[in-house]
């Protein structure tokens, strides 16, 4: 402790010397009145600690507060600072003082322990407390091996090694006494534990030792030769029935009934049969590979497994390659209802296909067969009837007098200088008489009023599963090029960036009992309101959320999609315009009312086997399975008129590289009427193609011509007629297309364009013009001529129809 001291004055003592030189000067210089500074001390009393100071800082005023063991300072901040050092440097434990600890046991007894360590560390004290502690009294270094010590010695001991969990055997009695067996028993088997639960005696044990047990009740249990009596053998992996007939076949007379729900055999016969009966059973009912109790490492017995392909009929395939998400969701459920009954069972979903493949036992896959015959129940089909009706109503007003920028207005200028009486130039500083035009009033009459009334009708109608969500889009796409990159060591990338604008409806009917349909709907109204500054369009939307319910042919409406702006703007000529009662003749006033409402109805149909009802306006009927009319026996056919056929040309489809050709043979396009002329001011069908001559015909009307805007463009229809033609007479094309075409030109080849048809619909071309012969070979006969369909990006779908001219 005294060198610990002298350590002390030692370290006072250079902080003294190091620091004494700068106190007079940091005292006399000092600005201004100094803040008192406390220096809390922890360890050493704080009047030790101010003396070492005041001894260090004779200049500066240094106070003791007992109270708190605090140190008051009022000093510059240089010399609070090296105080501070100083009282940390001496504000410490004496690392030789005892410490005392209090160290807690785990299992051992506190006297055991002190017993043991006592001799070991002579120096310090230890004390047995309560609750297994013991307190030490000692020096650091000795207090940390003491700690390590006490922890090895209080180890707890190692835990008893478990038991083995046996499961319990129940072994039935069929003609004695089941109490005096199993005390029978009970002393002949010691290891077995035995008890009694009505005709059965429980043996719970090691295996080898139950087996011997199971002997012993079957020797006690002795019936009586020739009486026959009752036994039930309940089977896991194989199927009873199976076993059932092979019992029969295999004991003559014997009667064998089959329990299918407990999946057992139960068999009348003598103790020797049976006893043949439960042999045959255990080499048949045993387990596959892999399962518990299937002859791994410890068990006995084995089996093996089948495996079985199950084709689905309801489920929906699914898409790119895919697994079916409704015969994954079969999958997964059987796989968690029989995991009890049958733990073997593995159910497999074949990638992109409605089969599953199931692994197990006979048993097992029969069980699964079983529930999947009645989880595979097809799901009734919903006819959705839609209507979407967007009601537009805008209303402008331009009322007043319209003054320009400038309404009075008069010029000023200044005449031409004259030349002075010697002929010099006038000054130039000198100011002529200045000149003004007349006063001009300018003003326009505004006195317009616009109104606009539009209504989009929409009449479309789908046909989904119930469960399943059907959407309807119909609407424009806004494409824009956005350009990244191109700074210093980056590549510029364009790219097409694509908006949805139109209406959009999600419909989901599920069919629930009573031909009750309960329909969530989702419409949904994207515009374009505007353009930002960086050229990206603003897309308003407006949607709602709904969920109903309602029976079948029921219609519901969806309102309330209201848009509804009012804008009032007022152009004045200050003070006029304020004027009562002229001022309004002063006064331009331009009001805009505009209103959009969009009304949604839908109105299910649920189809049902046999049932062919007209379903609200379509023609289309539901098939059913009535066999078609036939003609009777005795009816004679005309003969077969066999007409030319014309010569048919694939279709070439380009973008960037050219695609392979289309082969497909062309059918007629159902109820078309020939079109009356390219400037006919309402569209007319398109021609018919049944038995036509002198028509060139290709392809078939889609059912849905609508595609991506970035995909290649498709001619899916072409009908020109005549096709035996002379130069300046009228030619006559229809067609139909891909929805991302723009243009459709006719010419002798795909630069040279003869004509542009015109478009009547989306994707619809018709036109009407004279054939031309300029940029054809001089000498007629058959010539090809080529229809080029393009997109905006640039794609192009090329097909060639065959002419033959003649004349001059």
């Amino acid at each position: 402790m005294l060198g610990f001291r002298i350590d002390r004055f030692v370290l006072a003592s250079a902080l003294l010397a190091s620091s004494v030189a700068t106190i007079a000067g940091a005292a006399a210089n000092a600005p201004g009145p100094l803040a008192p500074t406390v220096i809390n001390v922890s360890v050493v009393p704080a009047e030790r600690a101010a003396t070492i100071l005041r001894s260090v800082y004779p200049h500066a005023t240094i106070r003791v507060d007992r109270a708190a063991n605090a140190i008051v300072v009022v000093a510059p901040p240089d010399v609070v600072a090296g105080m501070r050092a100083i009282v940390t440097g001496i504000d410490t434990k004496n690392p030789t003082d005892t410490t005392v600890e209090a160290v807690q046991l785990h299992s051992a007894s506190p006297p055991d322990v002190i017993a043991r360590i006592r001799a070991t560390f002579p120096h310090a004290h230890f004390t047995a407390a309560p609750n297994r502690t013991i307190v030490v009294s000692a020096v650091p270094s000795d207090m940390a091996e003491i700690k390590s010590v006490v922890a090895a010695i209080d180890t707890p001991p190692l835990a008893p090694t478990p038991r083995p969990v046996y499961p319990p055997v129940a072994v039935r009695v069929v003609d004695g006494n089941t109490a005096l067996i199993a005390r029978a028993v009970a002393r002949a088997v010691p290891n077995v534990r035995v008890a009694v639960s009505g005709a059965q005696v429980v043996l719970v044990g090691p295996p080898d030792d139950v087996a011997h047990a199971k002997d012993l009740v079957g020797q006690l249990d002795q019936v009586p030769a020739g009486v026959q009596y009752t036994n039930v053998y309940r089977l896991r992996y194989v199927d009873a029935g199976s076993v059932a007939r092979l019992l029969e076949r295999s004991f003559h007379g014997l009667d064998v009934q089959v329990d299918k729900d407990l999946n057992a055999v139960t068999a009348f016969a003598t103790t020797s049969v049976q006893q043949r009966i439960a042999n045959a059973v255990a080499q048949l009912d045993a387990p596959p590979p892999g399962a518990p109790g299937s002859g791994g490492p410890g068990e006995a017995g084995g089996g093996i497994a089948g495996t079985e392909v199950v084709t689905l009929k309801a489920a929906v395939p699914g898409t790119a390659g895919a697994a079916s998400t409704s015969a994954a969701d079969i999958a997964q459920t059987v796989q968690s209802a029989l995991a009890g009954t049958a733990p073997d069972l593995k159910v497999t979903v074949h990638p992109n296909s409605t089969r599953l493949v199931l692994t197990g036992s006979p048993y097992s896959i029969s069980l699964a067969k079983n529930l999947i015959a009645q989880l595979d129940v097809a799901e009734p089909l919903v006819v959705l009837d839609t209507e979407v009706l967007e009601v537009d109503e805008n209303v402008q007003k331009q009322l007043g007098l319209k003054f320009p920028t400038a309404a009075l207005s008069t010029t000023y200028s200044e005449l031409t200088p004259a030349a002075q009486a010697n002929g010099n130039a006038s000054q130039l500083l000198s100011l002529q008489p200045l000149t003004r035009t007349p006063l001009t009033l300018g003003a326009e009459l505004d006195f317009l009023i616009t109104t606009n009334r539009a209504k989009i009708l929409e009449d479309p109608r789908i046909t989904t599963f119930s469960g399943r969500t059907a959407s309807l889009r119909a609407g424009e796409t806004v494409n824009i090029l956005t350009t990244t990159g191109g700074g210093t060591g980056t590549v510029a990338t364009t790219q097409v960036q694509s908006f949805q604008t139109g209406v959009t409806l999600d419909i989901t009917p599920v069919v629930n009992s009573d031909d009750y349909v309960t329909v969530s709907l989702h419409p949904s109204v994207n515009t374009e309101a505007g353009v930002s500054a960086a050229g990206v369009p603003n897309i308003q939307t407006r949607d709602t959320t709904t969920t109903v319910g309602l029976h079948d042919g029921e219609t519901i409406v969806v309102g309330g999609l209201i848009e509804d702006t009012d804008s009032r703007n007022v152009q004045k000529i200050p003070i006029l315009g304020d004027l009562p009662l002229i001022g309004k003749l002063f006064q331009d006033v331009g009001v805009n009312h505009t209103r959009n409402e969009l009304i949604v109805t839908v109105t299910p149909h649920i189809v049902k086997p046999g049932n062919n009802a007209d379903f609200g306006q379509s023609t289309i009927g539901v098939p059913t399975p009535a066999p078609l009319p036939t003609l009777a026996p005795t009816a004679t056919l005309p003969p077969v008129s066999r007409a030319p056929r014309p010569r048919r040309t694939p279709v070439v489809i380009t973008q960037n590289t050219p695609a392979p050709e289309l082969t497909a043979e062309p059918a007629p396009f159902p109820s078309a009427t020939p079109i009356a002329g390219a400037n006919a001011k309402t569209p007319q069908p398109l021609p018919s193609a049944f038995g036509a001559t002198n028509v060139f015909t290709y392809g078939t009307a889609p059912p849905n011509n609508y595609v991506d805007p970035s995909q290649p463009p498709q001619i899916f229809f072409v009908q020109a007629q005549p096709t035996v033609i002379r130069n300046g007479q009228a030619l006559t094309i229809s067609a139909i297309t891909s929805s991302n075409v723009t243009t459709l030109a006719f010419g002798a080849s795909q630069v040279a364009t003869q004509a542009s048809l015109a478009r009547i619909g989306t994707g619809q071309w018709q036109s009407t013009f004279n054939f031309s012969t300029a940029g054809l070979p001089a000498s007629t006969g058959n010539v090809s001529m080529v229809l080029v369909a393009t997109t905006n990006l640039g794609g192009t779908a090329t097909l060639r129809i065959p002419f033959s001219v003649v004349g001059p």
